[in-house]
């Protein structure tokens, strides 16, 4: 049986059928690309390029044993033998036939109109949202509504006395909010998104359809969302940011004599004099909190701050036949937020059986011999200490992460190095680190507290190694 499908398939797949870059938060479950099945497909096509082993890292292998037994009906046998389980385990599913989910996340052919809309609509209302008294934010912004974080493709927004602006995202409804439809998605924009967004009280509210051409404006009055239509000159104002007018029709033309230093949709009509900037207060961020994931057989409601501070920049990107989401510890994160999302029971139906077992497999071998994989690591941390120190002159140098710890080794681990003075050419130490071994991830860290993760902080508080 064939467990994962080849490079070339899945660089297709990804291509094709990969969900929109987004991920947010919506009655605790990480929604990816405005749809359940969105989410569904992303944690299939991390599964499948990273294999199981990088899922089987993030939860005891006790839980994955139960959750295969239940999803495919088998009694495990009396034994405290891992090994012995998944023996049984591999018996009893050996004439399985797997038959993959049927999942499409969206017309991927078409999802150019909706990027270029998004880009000039971000370009233009950055260029002149000072003048009408209030600030936008592109799509990776979260807004908060409740407990839920929502990333609208554009946000005005004042914050004063509706919302608050934080680091990492805006509390409280945005005075307008602008969504633009993609194909397969529009129920997520139409539906669930309008109901969210009238009910926390956005005030202006306006979807897009690139393929019909048309705008949606609606407006909140006495807490229900009615649709209104621009003025007879065309142009429609908002009456959340007095002052801005917009051009609908100017989405769809096409000019020769078109200036990209002038907005091109939006016009201030009222400047507002002496704007300044609202200051950003401290919240929740990204690595603000531990990571650690509660993942169990059945779905976990995931909180806002565990979003906000384990959720990357929805950057997807294929390299090397394996998904990375903004970058290797965001990647697993999503991974992990995509577990609690469905619960392992459901999780484990994405690939065959005999890959969780072939994956449960490996983690048992390595932690079998996880002294040697550690004295081998060390090894390479100590030279990759000692180039450091010969290229560079560094003096005071630490090693922290699994490699300090008691437990084992796993497919996430990698070797981190700290280091305390200041240099320019910071850039090239990772071209003096990476020929040491190919095969290893070794991970530069300059020790700044205001800038490094809680795992980081406490790794180097209570774990660190000097070299």
């Amino acid at each position: 049986m064939v467990l994962y499908p080849p490079t070339s398939e899945l660089f297709d797949n990804w291509i094709n059928n990969k969900p929109e870059s987004k991920l947010e938060l919506i009655d605790g479950q990480l929604v990816v690309g405005n749809s359940p099945i969105g989410s569904r497909l992303l944690l299939r096509q991390i599964l499948q390029g990273r294999r199981a082993e990088a899922a089987i890292a993030l939860a005891p292998i006790e839980i994955w044993l139960q959750a295969l037994a239940t999803s495919y009906e088998i009694t495990l046998p009396q034994t405290s033998s891992h090994l012995e389980i998944l023996n049984h385990l591999e018996e009893q599913v050996a004439d399985v036939e797997f038959i993959a989910e049927d999942l499409q996340a969206g017309r991927a052919e078409k999802t150019w109109a909706h990027h270029r809309l998004q880009q000039q609509l971000s370009v233009d209302s950055f260029r002149l949202a000072n003048q009408a008294g209030c600030e936008s934010l592109g799509r990776d912004f979260v807004m908060r509504l409740g407990d839920n974080g929502f990333t609208p493709d554009l946000v005005f927004y004042k914050s004063h006395g509706l919302n608050q602006l934080f680091s990492y995202f805006l509390s409280g409804p945005a005075e307008l909010v602008i969504e633009i439809l993609m194909p397969g998605h529009e129920a997520a924009d139409r539906s669930t998104k309008f109901s969210y967004y009238q009910a926390a009280g956005v005030p202006d509210y306006w979807i897009i359809d690139p393929e019909s051409q048309q705008v949606e404006f609606y407006r909140l009055v006495d807490h229900q969302y009615q649709r209104h239509q621009p003025d007879s000159d065309g142009h429609y104002h908002p009456t959340s940011v007095p002052g801005l007018a917009f051009r609908p029709d100017a989405l769809w033309q096409e000019t020769e004599d078109y200036n990209p230093l002038e907005p091109k949709t939006f016009k201030v009509e009222q400047p507002v004099e002496g704007f300044q900037r609202v200051h950003a207060e401290e919240g929740p961020r990204w690595g603000s909190l531990l990571f650690i994931p509660n993942i169990q057989l059945s779905p976990v409601p995931i909180a806002f701050e565990e979003y906000i501070s384990w959720c990357p920049r929805a950057k997807f990107e294929f390299i090397e036949g394996k998904p990375l989401i903004g970058s290797t510890p965001g990647t697993r994160n999503v991974l992990a937020m995509l577990l609690m999302t469905f619960g392992l029971e459901s999780a484990v139906k994405l690939l065959p059986p005999q890959a969780w077992i072939e994956g449960l497999q490996q983690r048992l071998e390595w932690e079998q011999h996880d002294a040697e994989r550690k004295a081998e690591w060390w090894q390479l941390a100590r030279q990759a200490a000692q180039r450091l120190r010969t290229h560079f002159d560094l003096g005071r140098l630490g090693v922290i992460g699994d490699l300090t710890m008691p437990q084992p080794l796993n497919y996430w681990s990698d070797i981190t190095l700290v280091y305390w003075e200041k240099f320019d050419e910071s850039w090239k130490a990772f071209d003096v680190l990476r020929d040491i071994n190919p095969d290893y991830r070794i991970d530069l860290l300059r020790f700044q507290p205001e800038w490094l993760t809680a795992d980081q902080l406490w790794q180097i508080e209570r774990h660190l190694i000097e070299l």
